[in-house]
């Protein structure tokens, strides 16, 4: 096993035992299918329009080169900047030198997988650079100094009262605040911060081609109140968020935000056609258009889906390993199945195999994803990519070659005792079971010695 795999599993094993975090996760589980069967009436016909929006999302695909060409056409006619980064060291240099250049000093940032993605904020920080997060689950996770616990609700680790003492702590404010009270502290701290910022940082759910549209989503307003102040406005997205038409969110919009609580009143967008003027100046505005590995992924037809992602959350609220095993312990901003699938896609199978055995095969994640993509398919996908290219694990190799020496030999399986047999199967595959599992045992009788003592053919 590679040493991440090993510093996984330490980590995994130390979560997977805790038994205030697991019903804390089976809280959040029953309250994510309770919303799940709330938002079922929302249409008439929801496996169509889950097809629909795959299909949106596989055309754009296709012809990715010409949508960027015409993104990049419309965007700059109209007073934006495009920055072209190949991966995370090019995008966060792009944005660093952009700041130097004005001398900022002190910025703010909205909600954003892509930022996490590249390591923006630590890189910034190392530069002397202040961040402020203006979404609030990060507002947290920044007073923490920890990185968000999922994509969607990243303080979701953090109990009410945790957040109120640490608050408490912070602030010198009250103890034993509710949430809502937490919410207003919150929001009038971040108040000043958004009404007068040097510069903001915003990622991007959507790249429309034919009219160069960036489409931002959010249910706070912390995005719409920061970018219509900020004389500085850079916005970092990946390449596969181009689609080819406005017209195409219609079905894709909706469908992002399928699993938000309340989400008849909760989802907020933002059209951004290019740079406003602030107070008599035109707004700076930027985008670094980030490939970070998606071309290669691109090649791959059977894994290329996953780019498809609208980062709704569903499939890891469903999946029972995330439930067992949490979100920090996968290290990165993509827990669940989408990460299990990204990393040894974006990493090499060499230094992530450990990714691919993180999946039981239910299938609930491609029930529940809102764009209809095969999870569990390309996770098998990803499995025999891995034992194809001889890159699986050495110590599963070996295994599967002492077992099927054994079962393909009936005279090498009955060659020795059952006590035997147990040290052999024990020594084989021990660490793999667990600690907490107890290995089966041998019969006292083989099947081969039962068979003949009940047919007396001694």
């Amino acid at each position: 096993m590679n040493d991440n795999g090993i510093v996984f599993n330490q980590n995994a094993q130390k979560i997977a035992f805790d038994d205030e975090h697991y019903e804390m996760m089976m809280t959040r589980y029953e309250q994510f299918m309770q919303n799940v069967e709330n938002c079922t009436n929302y249409y008439s016909d929801l496996e169509l329009e889950k097809q629909r929006a795959l299909n949106i999302r596989t055309r754009s695909f296709k012809k990715l080169d010409k949508l960027l060409f015409d993104f990049d056409t419309y965007f700059s006619k109209k007073g934006g900047k495009i920055l072209w980064a190949d991966d995370a060291e090019d995008a966060n240099q792009m944005i660093y030198d952009i700041l130097n250049q004005d001398r900022v000093k002190r910025i703010i940032k909205t909600k954003s997988s892509t930022i996490e993605e590249i390591g923006l904020i630590p890189y910034l920080e190392m530069k002397k650079i202040k961040v402020t997060e203006t979404n609030i689950g990060d507002f947290i996770c920044q007073l923490y100094n920890q990185v968000p616990y999922n994509i969607v609700h990243s303080a979701d680790n953090k109990t009410n009262s945790q957040i109120a003492d640490l608050y408490s702590d912070k602030f010198g404010i009250k103890q034993n605040c509710n949430p809502k009270q937490l919410t207003l502290y919150t929001k009038q701290l971040l108040k000043e911060e958004m009404s007068n910022p040097s510069a903001v940082i915003t990622g991007a759910n959507f790249l429309v081609s034919n009219s160069g549209t960036i489409v931002l989503t959010e249910n706070e307003g912390n995005i719409l109140k920061s970018c219509s102040f900020a004389p500085i406005h850079i916005v970092v997205a990946s390449i596969n968020k181009l689609i080819t038409s406005i017209d195409e969110l219609s079905v894709l919009l909706p469908l992002s935000s399928f699993y938000e609580p309340n989400r008849n009143i909760s989802s907020l967008y933002t059209f951004i056609n290019g740079p406003v003027e602030i107070e008599g100046q035109l707004q700076k505005l930027y985008l670094i258009l980030l490939n970070n590995n998606v071309t290669e992924i691109l090649k791959k037809e059977k894994q290329r889906d996953i780019l498809s992602c609208v980062h709704c959350g569903g499939c890891y609220n469903v999946c029972p390993i995330y439930n067992i095993i949490g979100g920090h312990t996968y290290e990165t901003n993509n827990p669940g199945p989408v990460g299990s699938i990204i990393y040894p896609l974006t990493k090499g199978f060499e230094e992530a195999s450990h990714f691919t055995s993180l999946c039981t095969s239910c299938g609930r994640c491609n029930e529940i994803c809102p764009i209809a993509i095969p999870l569990k398919d390309i996770i098998l996908e990803n499995r025999k990519y891995l034992v194809k290219e001889n890159k699986s694990l050495i110590s599963e190799r070996g295994f599967l070659s002492f077992l099927m020496k054994k079962m393909l030999n009936r005279k090498n399986l009955d060659k020795f005792g059952s006590s035997f047999k147990d040290m052999e199967l024990s020594f084989q595959i021990k660490k793999k079971w667990g600690q907490k599992r107890e290995l089966p045992k041998f019969a006292k009788e083989s099947f081969s010695q039962y068979w003949k003592n009940i047919n007396k053919l001694n």
